[in-house]
């Protein structure tokens, strides 16, 4: 599986080696110089320093007196310059993931050579959009604690959030994968596969800041019905920087548990290392980071049946990593690209308790991998033009211990699982679509190009997203057994003697007691390949000072999303129709 995955990162890198114009927007700069007495001042030049960086991003104002900058998220110095003018500079302004930020500036004739310096802070409401929700900024990220260091826990703390539930899968706030989307530096990252593993994972210590947009968000975004989150991962600056953490946790804290009226054995341990620093200073910068969790787990079984009970122990392990290079080619272009793994094995999952069979333990292992590039480019005062490229890779398997040499999906490469036998009060399980083995690749590939006039954000672009799914669901492949018409045989023990061994387990014995049995016959293995479009046209048209009008279409597309081709006689037939009529409208009026 990892030659897969490096294949893939090669076939990637050498698409991306093209000279294609890309960009990744994390935020906009803009705004108007004007004189005195409100004349606008066109030929003026506009530079915004990157604090941390040293990145420089210049733009000069046309006949309007108008500008505009893609820049990275941070804490910016802003410096107009105009030959016969005292030079203006703002401090201090912190952009932050996905915001537009109005800077306007005023300048003052002068005979000698002065400048002025204004301090002041980012407005705290943005009147110039309707979405509902809000930024988790640098700071929150760095100081709040976090159980278990899910970074999406803290999107409790934005407005508009009602439901954060955490598992140790991964941040799944709502109970769909449908309507919450993860966008990470501008790809898209949420999957589709399994509501489990569908969210990314990546280390607290890697995310510099996200955005959570509850509603509301405009025509740009897509494909999820409820919560879009923008997050950015963090970046190296001209000073060198690193962390190493450590979290801990213990069973010698913890209270009996109450079924086994014992303290079960526990501990945990998170270790998380960052550096970051210059390449080149001002131009080339780095950021690495990696994370380690090991978990010891104990799955206990307290069960009527003596030779039933024993503990199965293992190591839940989880390994995060990520690399981050940054590079400003010239103050109007900028490239970046970025990659990240994640992999966690879970040898033992499963339930134990007292009326569980070993047999319903199984192994879970996941693995998510990324690699997204961007190549920022101010096309003139008014125009920006922004592609992404990227892969993103999940693989997930989960499979019971037993081993059954006679399994009736044997034909299809399947030998493991077992029988399905609920008893009176106990009972023999493994899930009913295990063993699961799913794959999807997704490629995506996204152009915007904003563009400023009178008054005016438009905001035109088109996405798409190629995906492979490679599945094996062994859904009821391993029969079902119902066998509770009478009591349960006093001799259970000696008819299943050996735990993940079906062969030996003596079926014919429970026959009498047997009301249903039920098996999944068939092809167990999917392939499918999806195509997703989508293109739009956003307007934020400034009618005036106190009015905003938010006013957006988008068009999307899925090819083959509903498995076109299948057909169950008489309900559905084969070669159905794609659906290809879904406009949306979006607007809200007024923002003020």
């Amino acid at each position: 599986m990892r030659a897969m995955v490096l294949r893939r990162l090669m076939m990637v890198v050498s698409i991306l080696t093209f000279p294609v114009l890309v960009h990744a927007q994390e935020a906009t700069l803009s705004g108007s110089i004007t004189d005195s007495t409100g004349g606008v001042l066109p030929g003026t030049t506009v530079r915004a320093v990157h604090v941390a960086s040293g990145n420089t991003f210049d733009a000069v104002t046309d006949e309007r007196g108008g500008y505009r900058i893609a820049v990275r998220v941070g804490v910016y110095q802003i410096t107009a310059e105009l030959q016969g003018f005292t030079t203006v500079t703002r401090s201090g302004l912190e952009l932050l993931v996905g915001q537009q930020s109005v800077v306007n500036l005023q300048m003052a004739p002068s005979a000698l050579q002065e400048s002025v310096t204004v301090t002041g802070e980012a407005p705290l409401i943005d009147v110039t959009s309707s979405k509902l929700g809000g930024n988790i900024d640098p700071r929150q990220m760095e100081q709040l604690p976090v159980n278990g260091r899910n970074w999406m826990d803290l999107a409790i703390a934005a407005p508009g959030a009602r439901a954060n539930e955490a598992s140790s899968d991964g941040p799944t706030p709502g109970n769909s994968r449908r309507d919450f989307q993860v966008n990470l530096d501008g790809q898209q990252v949420t999957t589709n596969l399994t509501p489990g593993a569908s969210q990314p994972r990546v280390s607290k210590d890697a995310v510099a800041e996200f955005q959570f947009l509850s509603s509301r968000f405009d025509a740009t975004q897509g494909r999820s019905s409820g919560v879009q989150v923008n997050a950015v991962t963090r970046s190296g600056t001209n000073t060198p920087t690193g962390s190493l953490s450590g979290y801990f946790r213990h069973d010698t804290f913890n209270a009996a548990d109450f079924v086994e009226r014992r303290v079960l054995p526990y501990s945990n341990q998170q270790i998380s290392g960052t550096y970051g620093g210059p390449i080149i200073r001002d131009k080339l910068h780095f950021f690495a980071n990696y994370e380690y969790e090991r978990e010891p787990q104990t799955v206990a079984f307290d069960t009527s049946y003596p030779s039933f009970n024993f503990d199965l122990t293992s190591t839940r392990r989880v390994d995060l990593g990520g690399v981050r290079l940054d590079y400003q080619l010239s103050p109007r272009t900028r490239w970046m690209a970025r990659a990240n793994t994640f992999g966690e094995d879970i040898p033992y999952s499963g339930a134990g308790g007292a009326i569980n069979h070993p047999a319903s333990t199984a192994l879970n292992v996941t693995r998510m991998d990324e690699v997204f590039t961007s190549l920022t480019q101010v096309l003139s005062n008014r125009a920006l033009n922004e592609v992404k490229v990227g892969w993103a890779g999940l693989y997930y398997t989960n499979e019971n211990y037993t081993h059954w040499a006679d399994h009736p999906a044997k034909s299809q490469g399947i030998t493991t699982g077992s029988p399905r036998i609920t008893f009176r009060g106990f009972a023999i399980t493994g899930n009913l679509n295990l063993p699961q083995r799913l794959g999807q690749d997704i490629y995506s590939i996204r152009d915007d190009f904003t563009f400023g006039i009178a008054g005016h954000n438009l905001k035109a672009g088109g996405e798409f997203l190629y995906s492979n799914y490679q599945m094996l669901n062994c859904r009821n492949c391993m029969g079902i057994i119902d066998a509770q018409g009478g009591a349960v045989p006093a001799n259970l023990e000696q008819l299943f003697p050996v735990w993940d061994d079906p062969s030996t387990w003596n079926l014919a014995a429970i026959s009498p007691i047997v009301r249903n049995y039920s098996i999944g016959i068939g092809s167990f293995r999917y392939n499918q390949r999806r195509k997703v479009a989508a293109a739009w046209l956003q307007d934020d048209w400034a009618v005036n000072s106190r009015l905003t009008l938010n006013l957006g279409a988008r068009y999307d597309v899925a090819l083959g999303m509903w498995a076109n081709t299948l057909e169950i006689l008489p309900w559905l037939e084969a070669n159905r129709p794609d659906d290809t009529n879904n406009v949306s409208p979006r607007w809200v009026l007024p923002t003020s």
